[in-house]
């Protein structure tokens, strides 16, 4: 049976792990609010999600199915607080976002529990795609007003 790699938390939100290939990754929880400043009562509890291979970016990280099983792992426990919600930005710089964007559905859907929901989010800024998505507990007791804040701010993006 597979297990997750073993993680170190190397700040507040902040996870290094090494693979069995020796492929070092780093996550981190970024204070995102400020996209939500006309939400004071969640504002503080929005973070994006960062993930990334340190070392040689031209690092073949092929198929390793602990890479998403310790990744579900660290995001299970950034969930022990009930309030908190991620976005996650498929990055677009090397005009991959659409195979990020299926890599972090696989991953949400084999190791997501019923606990999380997971929205995803689209808009154009000047001729950009920017794909995203939400995460939150299903019982956050911010739920619908988090929901609400994201579904508008893609939609003002969009008018951008």
């Amino acid at each position: 049976m597979l297990l997750p790699y073993n993680y170190t938390k190397i700040g507040k939100n902040s996870y290094e792990f090494i693979t069995s290939g020796g492929i070092k990754y780093r996550t981190v929880f970024i204070e995102y609010g400020y996209l939500f400043y006309n939400y004071a009562d969640i504002q503080d509890k929005i973070f994006t999600f960062n993930i990334e291979v340190i070392g040689d970016e031209n690092t073949n990280t092929s198929l390793d199915e602990r890479v998403g099983m310790t990744i579900a792992y660290i995001f299970s426990k950034f969930f022990e607080n009930d309030e908190n919600a991620v976005i996650y930005i498929c990055d677009n710089l090397d005009e991959r976002h659409w195979a990020r964007k299926r890599k972090f559905d696989y991953w949400y859907w084999k190791y997501s529990n019923d606990t999380l929901i997971k929205e995803d989010g689209y808009a154009i800024i000047e001729g950009t795609e920017i794909i995203s998505s939400i995460i939150l507990r299903k019982d956050n007791p911010n739920f619908n007003n988090i929901l609400f804040a994201f579904a508008e701010i893609n939609r003002n993006t969009n008018n951008k």
